[in-house]
């Protein structure tokens, strides 16, 4: 927020030449910075849910509580930050000398009717946070359903709703078919591959191609890949359950 007071206290001092022009170019920058602090926030999630499902499978319950106040933060955090990036674009229209009076009655409107919200509604709502407990869940209890999160969670927000958003990804890479090996995601769709097979894929089409996935129709490059340790931690615990109910069949057969 000081960065956009300055930008707003350099418009009020510029003369008549183009101040609306500078203003922009401002909250442009101011807006680009935002968005790598939520890049570093969305890092810092996937960091989190890590070492929780560290402590889940270690049996350190105890120490979860505290990884689970992380995450809220950093749902809160994010959320300032959409906020913020949602008022620079309105800005970007509005006229230099009122810019910081707009934002700061925008932003009190905003924030104070978030704080507000109960805590069903901050959280039990929000996909990080959802699939965070889900994959909690599912270290112990995989293929059950997940129990609500909040007392007072909505009626129509059931708990096969719940599992469904959470086990949203398969664990196939779509180019090969073939379960995931060291899989990573895509940046711009969300969509899941093994590392060697969708590099291989890139490289054929000299540097960038369409989603492999049916009827997605962003462009991947390499650069907007990240190794996602989440889901290769997910395909090895569902293997692993896979290969147990296979043993336990075949047990069966011979008794």
């Amino acid at each position: 927020m000081s960065q956009l007071y300055s930008a707003s206290q350099s418009a009020r001092g510029l003369g008549a030449s183009g101040p609306q022009v500078q203003v922009q170019s401002q909250l442009h920058g101011l807006r680009a910075y935002i968005q790598s602090i939520n890049d570093i926030a969305e890092d810092t999630i996937r960091v989190c849910t890590v070492a929780g499902l560290d402590l889940e499978e270690l049996g350190e319950t105890d120490s979860i509580g505290k990884i689970d106040k992380a995450m809220r933060q950093l749902i809160d955090a994010q959320h300032c930050m959409d906020v913020e990036s949602s008022l620079i674009s309105q800005l970007t229209q509005s006229d230099t000398s009122a810019i910081e009076t707009e934002y700061l009655s925008s932003w009190e409107q905003s924030m104070s009717k978030y704080e507000g919200m109960s805590d069903a509604s901050k959280y039990g709502r929000n996909e990080k946070y959802r699939d965070f407990r889900q994959q909690l869940w599912d270290v112990s209890h995989e293929g059950q359903p997940m129990p609500r999160l909040f007392a007072d969670q909505a009626e129509d927000e059931s708990d096969e709703e719940l599992v469904i958003a959470g086990a949203r990804l398969t664990y196939r890479c779509p180019v090969t078919t073939s379960w995931l090996v060291d899989p990573v995601t895509s940046k711009v769709c969300k969509h899941s591959f093994s590392k060697e097979a969708i590099l291989s894929f890139i490289q054929s089409n000299r540097g960038s191609c369409a989603c492999p996935v049916g009827g997605c129709s962003k462009t991947i490059r390499s650069r907007d890949l990240y190794a996602d340790k989440l889901l290769e931690r997910k395909v090895a615990r569902h293997l692993r359950r896979l290969e147990m109910e296979e043993t336990a069949a075949q047990y069966t057969v011979v008794q």
